[in-house]
Parts: C-alpha cells; structure tokens; sequence
C-alpha cells in the first residue's frame, strides 16, 4: 500500500512537473508564434499594397494627357470597379484619396456588377445599392444565391447560381434594375483536384425578383449583365462596414500620414490594432507623388492608396499550433512516463539498499554478538579465576573467536572494496582445471574427515584474473563443503562455457535462491548454526559482475548447483 501510494505521488510530481513546464513553453510559443505571425501578415500586405498602387498608377496613366491631366474620370472608376476582386483578395477595403483628402474611389458594401454595350465595344463595370431596390428579406435571399459555396464531387453536381440583370439603367456608375433572376449552375468540368473548371445551366428564370421603378430618368439601358461575387464569404456584415468605414475617415488618413512622414516610426506605418482575440485589424496608406490634374484643372499631388483589412492571426497561425501542442503534448508525456518510471525505479533501487543497509548493519551486528559475547564470558571466568584449569581452554576459544570476527570485518572490507569500482582486474590466461585442482587440495583433511567424495572433470582455458578466480571457486567449494552432509559428493564439472560445483545434500528454498547472493544471505535460515560468515557468495557474485559472468544458483534432483558462464580462450 505505501509502495502505490509513493508510486503515485511520484508520478503526479513528475507529470505536474512536466505539464507546467510544458504549458509555460507551449504558451511562450505560441506568443513568439503570434507575433512573428502578425509582422508576416503586416509583411504582406504592405506587398499588396505596393502591388496595388502600381496597378493604379497604371490605370491613371492610361488616361493622362501630355499635361498629366485625366481625361475621363467615369472611366477612371469603371476601370478601377473593374478592379475590385483584386483589391478585396484579402477580405480587404480600399479607398483613393486626393492630395487634400477628397475621396475619389473606395469599395463598398453593394453589389458588383458586370454588363457590355449592344455592339459588345467594352464591358462595363458598375454597382448596385440592393437596399435602394428590395427589401431586407429579399436582400438576404439573393445574397444566399450569391455567396453559395456547395463543393460539387462529381459532373452534375450543383456549383453555384447564376445572378442575372435582366434589363437595366446605369446612373453615374449605379444600376437601376429592372428584373433580376437566379438560375442554378451545375458542374459539367473537374480539374485533377476535383475542382470546379467549367460550370453550364439553363437559365428558367424560375426565381424572379422585380422592383417597382418610378419616374425613370432618360438613362441608357442595357438588355442584361451579371451581380458577379468577389470575395469567398458574404462581405456585408458589421464589421466589414466598420473597416470600410475605418477606410474612408479622412480622420484615420490624417494619423497615417503623419507617421508615415515621421523617420523615426518607420516600424509603425502599418498600424493595426486588436478587434477580438487574435483578430488583427491593419490601416495602410501609400502614397504615389505624381502630380495629376483632374477635368477642372485642380492638381492632385500625393494622392494616397489606403487599404485595411481584418486578419485572424489566430486562423493562420492554427495549423502549426495545433501540430506543435498536440506533438510536444505527446512528446512530453512520453518523457514524463519515463522519467516517472526511471525515479520509481531508482528510488525502489535506494529503498532496496537501505533496506539492504539495515539488515546488513543487523546481520552483522548479529554475526558478531555470539563471539563477542564468549569471548566477554570467557575473559570473565579468566578475570575471576574460575575454572583456573580451563584458562588454556578459556584463551584458545577467545583467540578462535576474535580470528572469526577478524574474518567477518576482513569479507566486509573486502566487499565494500570490490563495489567501489576501484579494484582493477588484471586478465590473463587461466586454466581452470589447475586452480580447482588447488582448491580441492587445500581443503582435503576436510572432505576427508567429513567422508565427503570429490570429484573434477573437463578443462578450459579464460581470460581472467587467476587470483580473483581462486576467491571464486574457494567460495563455491567452501560453501559445498558447509552444506553437504557426511559421506556425501561434491564435484565440479568444467563444461564448453560454464563451471558447474555440485554438492549432495539440502536444497535451498526457492524463494531466497536469488538473495543468497546478497551480504549475510544464507541458504540456512537459522544462523547462528551456519558456520560462513554470509559474505562469500556475495564476494564471489561481485567478482563474477566484474569478469561480465553471469552466474547463479538452482537445485537439482539431489543437491544443489552453482554455477557461473565464462568466455574461454581455447579448450
């Protein structure tokens, strides 16, 4: 229970840790994002601006006379109607103005219409105020025909409506209606993209609105033309008029103007400001100084091409966004996870070595109380002169148990030195036969005395260090010797890739099979009748580790085996 509650307080950390980090980065992003996204906009259509300007420059030099006088203004703003989708390509307004603020042209909320003369000698452009002529209700009909966007997937499919003027009077740029139709338009031609190429209908003249009209003046009129559409959404809505307000406010220019002119805001000719969250609205104004005179001979210098627009940095920026937070959400997450798992492990990892410490500390204090408490017994009897003809007996038994103790203090140095990493491992050839032969010879009056039969087979030679190898080997066989019974066997089996010490006798439960390698570990539960100090198989684990041997511990039928796999050089 404590376990899964550390577990979870570990990993709402790491994870709280990491979504704050993440939240502070990702908003950090996304108001560079903004930002940089803002001046791209700001970039562009300063772009467009200049693009524009050149294209009135063009249309007011088609009409200057060699005095740069313009001939023929109605001209002049049919060809600049003519213009009008490109000047709104990006849901922009525009307005021309005169050196001393007269407005000479501006886009607007009506409908742009196109029409040709009866001998087709020129299109002509002109717009059509639908609040002069319909009623709200039928205005809203008519502009739902006209900004229809239906996505057609096939030839046949419906693609939009056809606007038609069917008879019509123009009044300075304006038209009068007589009729209008609307007409459904399907598609007969898609590209490779599945876009719309060629649209074709019969016109049935089905839907009809038609004005009243009184007192016409004597104006000419025209058989037919088209309510054509610029722009991929209905342009009249509250703010759109607020931004071609914004444009033809004499007000709005004047502002501009000056900064332009000033040296020092150069960074601040486009102004713009905030109309929702991330809904930018950007005011330009560009001049073209060339003195133009109009029909009454009024010079106009400086005249000045303003553009606004409302920009949704937000939309734009959208994509990268939702990449970018959706990818590093995930990416976070991942490494969070690991991180998460990694510290649980590590602290499992410290909990398992505290309590390793611990039992070591206790074992080891245990390991230690038995001969420390003879030797306080027998150096009182000795003290006291009881027993005086056992002093020799008191004192042999004092000398066995201070040797046991140095041994005991002696492995746990010699452990700790061995896991510092500092002791260096000298590699060479050794034959395992001849360091085995040595230990079974060392420990003969043992075997012997118990009635224990030894036996060894195979050969092989490894790289190795010989004297850490013999600490190895001497382990195992000690530890067989203590475990196997009298008249039992013990033998070593050197195979292809592995040393195999085998004793007869107990098995050892498989529950600790895996911790006998640890400090004070032992197969025997009960300690104090075991007669190893408990640190030989872990000496001898720590040798093998640095060797890169694996080793282990299983039981067979009869006994128990311990083994370890080696890297040899030759047979």
């Amino acid at each position: 229970m404590r376990k899964k509650k550390v577990k979870s307080t570990i990993y709402l950390r790491v994870f709280g840790v990491f979504l704050a980090t993440y939240l502070i980065l990702m908003i950090g992003f996304s108001v560079f994002l903004v930002s940089q996204e803002r001046k791209a906009a700001s970039m562009e259509l300063e772009m467009y601006a200049l693009y524009f300007n050149d294209r009135v420059e063009k249309i007011f030099q088609d009409y200057l006379n060699k005095d740069m006088q313009l001939t023929n203004i109605s001209k002049v703003k049919n060809e600049l109607l003519q213009e009008t989708p490109l000047f709104t390509i990006m849901d922009s307004e525009v307005a021309i103005f005169t050196g001393d603020y007269k407005l000479l042209f501006n886009t607007n909320k009506y409908w742009l219409c196109t029409y040709t003369d009866e001998n087709n000698d020129y299109t002509g452009f002109a717009y059509l105020n639908p609040k002069n002529w319909f009623s709200e209700e039928e205005i809203k009909e008519i502009e739902e025909y006209l900004y229809t966007n239906p996505h057609p997937k096939k030839v046949g499919d419906l693609s939009g409506y056809s606007i038609d003027l069917k008879g019509f009077w123009v009044d300075n740029g304006m038209i009068i209606p007589e009729k209008i139709t609307v007409n459904p338009m399907y598609a007969s031609g898609l590209d490779a993209e599945g876009h719309v190429n060629a649209s074709s209908g019969i016109h049935t003249d089905k839907i009809v609105y038609k004005p009243e009209h009184k007192n016409i003046k004597d104006l000419p009129y025209f058989e037919s033309g088209a309510i054509t559409t610029y722009s991929s959404s209905n342009p009249n809505n509250k703010k759109r008029d607020e931004l071609r307000q914004m444009v033809v406010e004499e007000s709005h220019l004047k502002e501009a103007i000056d900064e332009y002119n000033d040296p020092e805001n150069l960074s601040k000719r486009n102004l713009s400001q905030r109309i929702e969250l991330l809904t930018y609205r950007y005011y330009l104004a560009v001049p073209y100084q060339n003195a133009v005179r109009i029909d009454d001979g009024q010079a106009i210098s400086d005249f000045w091409t303003v553009i606004g627009s409302d920009i949704n940095i937000g939309e734009r920026c959208l994509p990268s966004l939702a990449f970018v937070w959706i990818s590093c959400f995930f990416t976070f997450n991942i490494a969070a996870f690991i991180l998460a798992k990694q510290t649980f492990k590590t602290y499992k990892q410290q909990e398992k070595l505290e309590n390793h410490r611990k039992e070591m500390t206790n074992a080891l204090a245990h390991d230690l109380k038995t001969p420390l408490s003879i030797i306080a017994g027998y150096a009182e009897n000795l003290q006291a002169n009881v027993h005086t003809e056992k002093r020799e007996h008191y004192a042999n038994h004092i000398q066995v148990n201070v040797i046991r103790m140095d041994q005991i203090i002696h492995n746990m140095l010699e452990l700790t030195r061995l896991e510092a990493d500092s002791l260096k491992v000298n590699f060479e050839d050794v034959a395992l036969i001849d360091v085995c032969r040595t230990i079974i010879e060392r420990y003969k009056p043992v075997w012997e005395e118990k009635g224990i039969t030894t036996s060894l087979g195979g050969e092989a030679v490894i790289k190795a260090d010989i004297s850490l190898m013999l600490r190895v080997i001497d382990n195992f066989f000690v530890n067989a010797l203590n475990n196997t019974p009298t008249g039992g066997t013990i033998s070593i089996r050197i195979l292809e890739d592995s040393l195999e010490v085998y004793n007869s006798g107990s098995f050892i439960p498989e529950n600790i099979i895996e911790e006998i390698w640890l400090p004070f570990k032992k197969g025997d539960t009960a300690r104090s009748h075991s007669k190893g100090t408990g640190l030989g198989l872990a000496i001898s684990g720590r040798i093998l580790q640095m060797h890169g041997f694996s080793y282990g511990a299983r039981n067979s039928e009869d006994g128990v085996i311990f083994w370890f796999k080696f890297n040899h050089t030759s047979r």
